[in-house]
């Protein structure tokens, strides 16, 4: 029987790449669709919706319960490999239900998850942003309950989608140190803590600037930095080459665009449509960003494995890919 990995290995693509396209997922690219849909009748490629093993005794409730970050495509690419996962097990009639929570809104995540627990669900997909309070809050239910956390560890119990934010500023403190001159030093603002990755990008970013011994100033920590763009201008001496910020990265980008002080190099984190428009016109010369799709899908799949197969551990971890984003490399 011919399997997506089948299809993958032929195409030289990823197993996740054709499940987009032969779910219809608007995440592909029309050209690579085409070819997958085109082997995949070549070969006689039949869903088998994750192997005849799966026994289905009973509908499971599922919920994903999603942080919604500033930059909207965090959230955005995460559902939409929920989604996509959803409708390539629909046979089995399985529905995630995602609620959405301002991922600076600690109480209110844990209030959305109260009241689902009190409907009895079976499987719950999270983006913790209190670990401490939720493992409170679930482990009542733990036996009965299967849980899948992205982007922080509840608990090595718990299976867990590694974002590797501190990997991210890692690698965006690499290509800086490899762009600035020798003596130029580089300025880094800590935008602050959003919950979620801003500070594991800081913490990357600053270790391996430590480890190769390039100079730097910071990290300046300045308190409700959108509404305080303008402090930036104080650190701005004439020895800093190149500008790192943890977060609000394009925002401040654009203000200094707006006051003419933009003429520095600026390596950031993440991926939006603004930071697309800064990497396009030049003003950012790369990007380092965690695959959210496929941290979405494969949360999906993991939250089903665990629910429907019988031989699959409790706990594990997975880790999914980091792309670094040049304007040459814009679709």
């Amino acid at each position: 029987m011919v399997t997506q990995e089948d299809l993958a290995k032929k195409l030289g693509i990823t197993r996740t790449t054709v499940a987009r396209a032969l779910n219809g997922s608007k995440n592909i690219k029309l050209e690579t669709k085409e070819k997958v849909l085109q082997l995949a009748k070549e070969l006689g490629y039949e869903k088998n919706y994750l192997g005849s093993t799966l026994a289905i005794k009973e509908k499971k409730k599922i919920v994903a319960i999603i942080a919604k970050s500033i930059n909207e495509e965090y959230s955005k690419k995460i559902k939409a490999g929920l989604k996509d996962f959803e409708d390539e097990v629909k046979a089995y009639g399985v529905k995630i239900k995602i609620l959405e929570v301002d991922i600076s809104d600690r109480v209110g995540q844990i209030e959305i998850l109260k009241k689902n627990l009190d409907k009895k669900i079976h499987g719950l997909i999270l983006t913790p942003l209190d670990t401490e309070e939720i493992l409170k809050v679930i482990l009542p239910s733990i036996n009965e309950l299967h849980v899948v956390s992205i982007g922080k560890e509840l608990s090595s119990e718990i299976t867990y989608i590694d974002s590797r934010y501190t990997k991210s500023g890692r690698i965006a403190a690499n290509i800086m140190s490899n762009i600035a001159v020798k003596n130029g030093k580089i300025l880094v603002i800590d935008g602050g803590d959003d919950l979620m990755s801003s500070k594991k990008y800081l913490k990357g970013f600053t270790t391996k600037l430590d480890e190769i011994q390039k100079s730097y100033i910071g990290p300046v920590k300045i308190e409700s930095l959108l509404d305080n763009k303008e402090r930036v201008l104080d650190y701005l001496s004439n020895d800093i080459e190149g500008i790192y910020i943890n977060r609000y990265a394009p925002e401040i980008i654009e203000y200094l665009g707006e006051v003419k002080k933009d003429n520095y190099k600026f390596v950031t984190n993440g991926f939006n449509e603004k930071i697309r428009g800064l990497l396009e016109s030049n003003k950012v010369i790369a990007t380092v960003s965690e695959d959210f799709y496929n941290q979405g899908y494969t949360a999906g799949k993991r939250i089903f494995e665990l629910l429907y197969k019988t031989d699959i551990k409790r706990s594990q971890r997975f880790q999914t890919k980091i792309d670094i984003i040049f304007r040459e490399s814009l679709d």
